[in-house]
């Protein structure tokens, strides 16, 4: 299957030639998960705190299938 990734702020580290919020896609095997993508780009899971799937938050075991549009944000301070 193949899934669109969307990276933000600073995991735009682990995509080479990126930009935040560029698309690209990404093939996966059928029946993954969330964890399964974040493996696959070489993303420590504790680096990756908020992921939407076509734009719902989801959690990191959640199934992806054909076409999901997968955004991914690291854990933000400020104040």
């Amino acid at each position: 299957m193949r899934v669109t990734v969307k990276l933000f702020a600073t995991l735009i580290q682990f995509k080479d030639n990126s930009r935040v919020g560029k698309p690209f896609e990404v093939d996966l095997p059928d029946g993954s998960v969330v964890k399964d993508l974040i493996d696959l780009l070489k993303i420590p899971p504790q680096e990756t705190h908020v992921v939407f799937i076509n734009n719902i938050i989801q959690e990191h075991d959640s199934k992806l299938k054909d076409g999901d549009v997968v955004g991914m944000f690291p854990q933000v301070g400020g104040g």
